[in-house]
């Protein structure tokens, strides 16, 4: 049963790979990447069917997911049902989009939690994942790069630098990187890598949070470091921040792109997103009905108010699913918050569980959160959760 596991697991994540890199090894959306996404949306259906009747003692947290995504999945029919096709651009945002990105998103949590907690996604195992994760992260972003360089040429646009998207990939990858414990000089490359692409991808957002997380990871390595080797961490600390720091001076110098984003934000420039802010809050404080005050207007409801969707997850839901929503997503992250304190006793799943909670609700406040999980997330997320129930089973077979 075990070696099935394994092949099933190992498929997973083949697909998972192969579906991040479309658009870099064939065209995205053609019909192999809808083959493959169907696949691994029905087997990560079929997981969340297992965590909910095979396993015992699951934490809150997810008892919080499976509230969220019923909430999700009934909205999202409702919208493929009725809903209408948005133009933003160039893209076309079809009704199953919702639907579909919320599957992608949130789903994968629950087949690797199993995974972990049947004991087949191992700590080795997640070593093993991260270099392949760093792989496809350097492709997807150069891939990113290169489509939104053509896309500027072809309207005539000269610019010495873009924003990349892909900046907030590579943050993900800080939480994997607590693994390498024993490999010290693995996680100072790792996070050398990680704040060069977050910086290049010049997100602002993702900037300010790789910013956190660095001198977190930085100071959880000196706390756990033993005496002998706090001096060296320090040192090493102070050189990889005097790298981001350099890498950072040196964009100011050669990229006044980087130096117009950085202006824009000293002067308050968030990219249009405080008339958003103000104009979805007026709308569900003052323009809403009793009905959609209380259960919102409806899966992607923020494109027919604004033509834009909020970049604040409490703004969407209170938009799209109104009061109902709101609540069940504060929930949700009081689920989040507990789970992580329930992981002291195994100080590296505790920290890179305490990793994504603060990437992920940081990102609440300035862009997508809940919608837009990745493979790096989802394995670590659902890792963390099955160490912890595999744990608990086994104190409660011992008692």
């Amino acid at each position: 049963m075990v070696l099935k596991e394994r092949y099933i697991l190992f498929i997973y994540i083949v697909l998972w790979f192969l579906y991040e890199l479309q658009g870099f090894l064939w065209t995205e959306g053609n019909l192999l990447s809808q083959a493959i996404i169907l696949t691994l949306n029905g087997v990560s259906i079929y997981y969340v069917w297992k965590v909910n009747v095979r396993v015992p003692n699951k934490p809150a947290y997810i008892f919080a997911l499976n509230a969220l995504l019923v909430m999700f999945f009934f909205y999202g029919v409702v919208y493929v049902l009725d809903g209408e096709h948005f133009y933003l651009g160039v893209s076309v945002l079809k009704p199953f989009n919702y639907l579909k990105g919320i599957m992608n998103s949130l789903l994968p949590i629950y087949a690797f939690y199993y995974f972990a907690w049947k004991g087949v996604l191992s700590k080795k195992y997640m070593q093993v994942l991260t270099f392949f994760f760093f792989c496809v992260a350097f492709l997807s972003y150069w891939s990113y790069e290169l489509d939104a360089r053509t896309i500027l040429q072809e309207r005539g646009v000269e610019r010495d630098g873009i924003v990349n998207n892909m900046g907030y990939e590579f943050l993900c990858l800080f939480p994997i990187l607590s693994f390498f414990d024993k490999r010290p000089w693995i996680q100072y490359l790792g996070i050398i890598c990680v704040m060069t692409f977050v910086l290049m991808g010049m997100k602002r957002g993702a900037i300010l949070i790789g910013v956190f997380c660095m001198v977190w990871f930085l100071l959880e390595m000196f706390r756990s470091a033993k005496r002998y080797k706090k001096l060296l961490i320090v040192v090493v600390s102070v050189g990889v921040v005097a790298l981001t720091a350099y890498w950072t001076w040196h964009l100011l110098q050669t990229s006044d792109f980087f130096n117009q984003r950085l202006q824009a934000t000293i002067e308050g420039n968030m990219s249009g997103r405080n008339v958003l802010f103000i104009t979805f809050l007026n709308y569900f404080l003052y323009d809403t009905t009793a009905f959609q005050f209380l259960f919102g207007s409806g899966a992607n409801a923020t494109l027919e108010v604004s033509v834009n969707y909020a970049h604040n997850d409490w703004l969407e839901l209170a938009i799209n699913q109104g009061v109902l929503g709101f609540v069940l997503y504060v929930i949700y992250w009081v689920c989040f918050f507990r789970a992580w304190r329930s992981m002291k006793e195994n100080r590296l799943v505790h920290f890179a569980f305490g990793m994504l909670l603060l990437i992920y609700f940081m990102r609440t406040f300035f862009t997508f959160s809940y919608g837009d999980m990745n493979i790096y997330s989802t394995s670590v997320l659902g890792y963390c959760l099955g160490v912890r129930s595999r744990m608990q089973n086994v104190n409660a077979a011992d008692v």
